[in-house]
């Protein structure tokens, strides 16, 4: 495991010396690194919170400590091929997968080994917080469990959940295309088009950026990238794509039996996000068998790294929610009024 002392070196890294970090065997033998954040003195539970594409266990140490401090004891992972789990490939940054159900395999196997005894040791419930990719990957392990692990998570938060990317500036029937043409070259694992490594010019922060308004926020992604080049992830693979367009159209088409699932659901969308499509959040939404959807007008992607006027409304989304479905009381069944838009 590499050295986390180097993560003090500024003050916009996270110290997160206090955080035990662990390696876990998957199935194939690939090794993830997994972080146990220590039990909070008031404790209530113990949150899985599943990062996006292309991060790491850093970006998420400001959520963490929101979640700790309303008594949770946080597990974090770096998925396959992203921060510093195993990459199989040459070219270490090519964000290359065959098949979303790979990544469920690795929550199942995760949970088996690290979160399921943790969160017996902790006591209390267990929650699921998950963002984009992670958003996905949660949806698909709660459609295989609905049926024989319904109660594993006693409720479920979905941050921007990748449920169909944006294709730009190629149409998606000519992205699936061009995807299943790579595959066919034998080129799964080669960088799809207009993909290559990530250029440190990414790292300057612009208004117009697809991911938040915060400055700040922005750099909590984009410095440990710069100060620490393994830590790097470029673009996605041609099986990538092909992938993560059979995850949408698993979605879009019904094949996934989300009215079996009954956990408390609470999905959070910005509908001007220009990273997934928005839409079909509320499509899922409404098939899924017990799921709010809230919606924040204006904000971009990263819904729990927006700047604090938006970052603000979300936690009151997400402290309502958790108070009725953790805590209930009486005749409270709605959320409070944050800003955002309930749409269900």
């Amino acid at each position: 495991m590499a050295d986390e002392s180097a993560w003090t070196a500024s003050g916009v890294m996270p110290d997160l010396r206090h955080v035990e970090m662990r390696s876990v065997a998957m199935a194939d033998g690939a090794r993830l690194r997994v972080a146990v954040w220590p039990k909070p003195e008031r404790g209530r539970g113990t949150a899985l919170v599943l990062t996006g594409r292309a991060e790491f266990i850093e970006k998420y140490a400001e959520t963490a400590t929101a979640l700790t401090a309303r008594g949770f004891r946080v597990v974090a992972l770096d998925w396959r091929n992203q921060g510093l789990s195993d990459r199989p490939l040459a070219n270490r940054q090519i964000h290359h997968l065959s098949d979303f159900a790979l990544l469920v395999d690795d929550l199942d196997s995760v949970y088996r080994q690290i979160v399921a005894p943790v969160a017996a040791e902790t006591g209390g419930p267990l929650i699921l917080l998950a963002h984009s990719m992670g958003g996905l990957v949660a949806t698909l392990a709660l459609a295989r469990h609905a049926g024989d692990d319904p109660g594993r998570y006693a409720a479920v938060l979905l941050a921007a959940p990748m449920y169909a990317i944006h294709t730009a500036p190629l149409p998606r029937r000519l992205a699936r295309a061009l995807a299943c043409l790579g595959l066919a070259c034998g080129w799964g694992a080669r960088y799809a088009l207009w993909q290559g490594d990530y250029d440190p010019a990414e790292a300057v922060f612009r208004p117009d950026n697809r991911i938040t308004a915060d400055p700040r926020r922005f750099a909590a992604f984009h410095t440990p990238y710069v100060k620490r080049p393994e830590m790097r992830v470029g673009g996605v693979s041609f099986a990538w794509v092909a992938a993560a367009l059979d995850a949408e159209d698993a979605l879009g088409r019904g094949d996934l039996p989300l009215e079996r699932v009954r956990t408390p659901v609470l999905l959070l969308s910005a509908p001007g996000d220009r990273v997934v499509r928005a839409e079909l959040h509320r499509r899922v939404a409404a098939r899924l068998g017990n799921a709010h959807l809230v919606e924040y007008p204006g904000a971009k992607h990263e819904l729990l790294m927006e700047c604090d006027a938006i970052r603000d409304r979300v936690w009151t989304d997400i402290d309502d929610f958790l108070d009725r479905t953790l805590d209930p009381v009486p005749g409270h069944k709605t959320l409070a009024p944050s800003g955002g838009s309930v749409v269900g």
